[in-house]
């Protein structure tokens, strides 16, 4: 097919099929269409503008830059396959084939769409994804690092606001709110998926004797002592928190009944040898009270553990009762 002297000029500077996205009339003045081009490319935004079958048809100095296109491969594929080459432009968390694979069925899918993506030289581009009559395809990519450091800044403001209203200060672990929202999940799950759950309450025992005697910054440090001493011996998907003063709760996923006083009473036993006291200064035991999931609600299985609990103190402390 014949090409217009517009065709034949718009293919010379690179930008075939340029009426696709500018009237007639400028392009056929093309002082003004330079100047158009040249305004763009000046900007330092990355665009470019695929033909039907994905040659890159144009490219602005800043997309190329970022693409590292070669000449002779102006193939989107090409152009992908190169980056992931060199470890350039896009980063890709799947094998390049995959990735490519996944850009073919998104490429001209809708009129419009928008998606992100970062690159190797840590930076965030917002593309703005165009379908022009005949199947031409044209990108505008946005620079958007700083709102995305700013994004992540609040993210982590947010998480770590989070995590400060679910932790107990002094401890490090759980606070009770956030106790209690646990175990019902845990109790959710427990239902759904017919599992074992224990709960154990813990009291540390004569709690107000030691601050008397050793002061309040000495209980504190039992406080601790003890926190960091569940951490190591219980098991690792347990939730460990503090609910009280001297009062814990021990949530066990996947436990039954005998299991989850094996654990508790491995802390227990563990407090009380001299050698894991050394750095303490001061002796002290615990009691608690443990019960297992019967699919009632969760207000009674913690009235049955704190009622073993109650009846491990009553029968002389420093041990660990289940509940009947």
């Amino acid at each position: 097919m014949k090409r217009s002297e517009g065709q034949d000029w718009s293919k010379e500077h690179g930008a075939i099929a340029a009426d696709a996205i500018l009237p007639l009339a400028l392009i056929r003045d093309r002082a003004t269409t330079d100047l158009i081009l040249s305004g763009l490319d000046a900007s330092g935004v990355a665009f470019a503008l695929f033909s039907p079958d994905d040659e890159l048809s144009y490219g602005s100095t800043a997309f190329k830059a970022l693409f590292d296109v070669q000449p002779g491969a102006p193939g989107f594929e090409e152009i992908i396959r190169n980056c992931h080459t060199k470890g350039i432009g896009p980063k890709m968390a799947v094998p390049v084939e995959e990735f490519l694979k996944a850009a073919r069925s998104k490429r001209r899918s809708k009129p419009q769409r928008s998606f992100e993506i970062d690159t190797s030289d840590e930076r965030w581009f917002l593309v703005n994804e165009t379908l022009l009559p005949g199947g031409w395809l044209w990108h505008v990519f946005t620079d958007i690092t700083m709102l995305k450091s700013n994004e992540q800044v609040l993210l982590r403001a947010r998480d770590a606001a989070r995590l400060a209203a679910d932790t107990d200060p002094l401890t490090g672990l759980v606070n009770r709110r956030a106790a209690m929202e646990r175990l019902a999940a845990e109790m959710q799950a427990a239902f759904r998926n017919c599992g074992q759950l224990s709960l154990a309450l813990i009291d540390l025992d004569h709690f107000k004797a030691i601050n008397d005697r050793y002061g309040h910054a000495k209980g504190d440090d039992v406080l601790r002592h003890f926190a960091a001493a569940g951490r190591q011996q219980l098991r690792g998907g347990d939730i460990f928190a503090r609910i009280g003063g001297e009062e814990f709760l021990v949530l066990m996923p996947g436990a039954d009944l005998r299991e989850a006083t094996e654990a508790i009473d491995r802390l227990r036993h563990h407090i009380a040898r001299d050698e894991n006291r050394a750095d303490l200064g001061c002796v002290y035991t615990l009691s608690a009270g443990v019960a297992d999931y019967c699919g009632n609600a969760a207000d009674d299985l913690f009235e049955r553990a704190d009622r073993a609990l109650y009846r491990a103190k009553h029968l002389g402390r420093d041990r660990t009762e289940r509940a009947g």
